[in-house]
């Protein structure tokens, strides 16, 4: 958008301020493996058995429940939107703010960066109504404030009448200080609102602040926002084990607080390992976890899916009304499909990856094995794992519209087709992988682009993404394999039965195809780079 190239300049300046482009993806990896460090520490002494069993015992009318908590939250969020253009003095009906806020929403809830991706969003769906760049960082400013509001008064509240939350997070008086503090901020920013005139000088900066009724709207939309987000998770949890309000308020505001600092799309991990570490006592963590995942389902990913719907559906209608549709189709085909196949692609590797640590089904382990000797099996489905670690590695060539990475991960999705059915016949995966490789096939024109990438630098999103898939997959091997007698010879233990060995091996073959790559990227002094954002 627009202010990315008025923005350039800064970005450089912010780029030389570094000590070391690739720290921040580094220090963003280092965190997310602590992260699933406690969470395996939590979940140290229970089975997944157990964690499914929970899922299984979760009352259906409980998790639409959520749903329904879920499509009030995100009405809720539009209301962030309401009251920042009344407060910038755009006039935009309600009902053409539906789609758009809700789009915004959506990408402010899940993206990394999210105030910034949310405003770059809201910038180009909302210009034609008038919204100018100056005037959508001034929105995306109150919607910080606005934010801000509700996890302050919030907080404050749990902090104060849940006690028994605020001793198991370690606070006791610590804690009432704290929630007095933000009460009394809350409590400023209304009084700085109803008796302020003028704008506020802060460092050097002029603020222009919003009268009382705005700032009430404020609190009222934050506070909607808030309870509405915690009732999705709370109603599902409850549905398992009883547990009181307050407390769960509490942990849940700290863990939506402590997610904000990863640039993690939704806080994955980071949300979980807090939640699960400031549970109330008693709260089994099977249930609890159980609770998370629906919660990811009903808050994160449906909103998602019916956001890009919606983005379609506007793109269709507005291809129909051009004078060339046809023309304007294949235009914005070909705009999307580098992004849009890197991004299955890299998909793709992580199903490989993760499938490969999780154990088969043992009735098709049992055909397959009537069908084919062991050492096929075995190496099928070591060499799957390879497979999809070297998609994940080369989805980001494809957003570069690199021909050679194409013809790579052409060739890799007809491998991977045929060790998925041989590895455990996952017809699932395969027709995925199937209908992925006739869409690449289709779109060979759209990369074009000749030559290595060997000094073309990865981008630190990418970086990050790929490291954060290959610690998943440990961490799912640890979780799922932690009673398995690992010795020297485990590198020899070859059985049907044997999935913990295999899914191993499996492991430390992808990690040295991560460590090669990483090598051949130091040596060939390529780094990742904040401009890559621009692309």
């Amino acid at each position: 958008c627009e202010a990315t190239t008025d923005e350039s300049s800064g970005v450089e300046v912010h780029k030389a301020s570094r000590p070391h482009p690739g720290l921040a993806p580094a220090l963003n990896l280092l965190l997310f493996g602590m992260a699933l460090l406690v969470l395996d520490r939590v979940l140290h002494e229970y089975a997944y058995r157990d964690i499914v069993a929970a899922l299984h015992a979760t009352p259906i009318s409980r998790v639409l429940l959520a749903a329904l908590m879920s499509a009030l939250g995100y009405l809720a969020l539009v209301g962030y939107d309401v009251v920042a253009f009344r407060f910038v003095g755009l006039v935009v009906p309600l009902r053409r703010m539906l789609v758009s806020s809700f789009v915004s929403a959506v990408v402010g809830t899940t993206a990394p960066a999210a105030a910034v991706a949310a405003g770059g969003i809201r910038y180009r769906l909302y210009r034609t109504q008038g919204l100018t760049a100056s005037g959508a960082v001034a929105v995306a400013g109150l919607n910080i404030i606005t934010y801000a509001l509700g996890f302050a008064t919030l907080g404050g509240l749990g902090l104060l009448l849940g006690p028994t939350a605020a001793a198991s997070a370690g606070f006791s008086l610590p804690g009432r200080l704290l929630a007095v503090a933000l009460l009394v901020a809350v409590a400023a920013y209304l009084l700085l609102a109803r008796f302020r005139r003028g704008p506020l000088r802060v460092a050097g900066r002029t603020l222009a602040l919003p009268g009382l009724p705005i700032a009430l709207a404020q609190l009222g939309v934050s506070l909607a926002d808030w309870m509405c987000a915690s009732a999705a998770l709370y109603f599902v949890l409850v549905g398992l084990s009883p547990i009181p309000f307050f407390p769960f308020l509490t942990a849940f505001v700290v863990a939506q607080f402590a997610a904000l600092f990863l640039p993690i799309p939704a806080g994955v991990g980071v949300f979980e390992a807090v939640l699960l570490l400031l549970r109330p006592a008693g709260v089994p963590v099977p249930h609890i976890l159980a609770a998370l995942l629906l919660y990811r389902v009903v808050y994160y990913l449906l909103p998602l899916l019916a956001a890009g719907g919606l983005l379609a559906g506007r793109a269709l209608a507005r291809i129909r009304a051009s004078a060339q549709p046809i023309q304007e189709l294949l235009r914005g085909a070909s705009s999307l499909a580098p992004r849009a196949l890197a991004l299955t692609t890299f998909l793709a590797g992580a199903l490989l990856l993760v499938t490969g640590a999780i154990p088969a089904d043992d009735r098709r382990l049992a055909w397959l094995g009537e069908l084919f000797p062991l050492t096929v099996i075995e190496a099928s489905h070591f060499l799957s794992s390879l497979v999809g670690a070297v998609l994940v590695l080369s989805a980001w060539g494809l957003e570069r519209r690199s021909h050679l990475a194409y013809s790579l991960v052409r060739i890799l999705f007809g491998v991977g087709i045929l060790l998925a059915l041989l590895r455990s016949f996952d017809l699932r995966l395969a027709s995925f992988l199937a209908i992925t490789l006739l869409i690449l096939v289709l779109a060979g024109r759209e990369f074009p682009r000749p030559g290595s990438l060997a000094r073309e630098p990865m981008g630190p999103r990418w970086v990050f993404a790929a490291g954060a898939i290959f610690l998943v997959e440990a961490w799912i091997g640890v979780l799922l394999y932690r009673h398995v007698q690992f010795s020297g010879d485990v590198w020899w233990r070859f059985a049907l039965s044997g999935q913990g060995p295999r899914a191993l091996r499996a492991a430390v073959g992808a990690s040295i195809v991560m460590l090669l790559f990483s090598v051949e990227r130091l040596f060939s002094g390529s780094a990742p780079r904040l401009r890559e954002r621009a692309h």
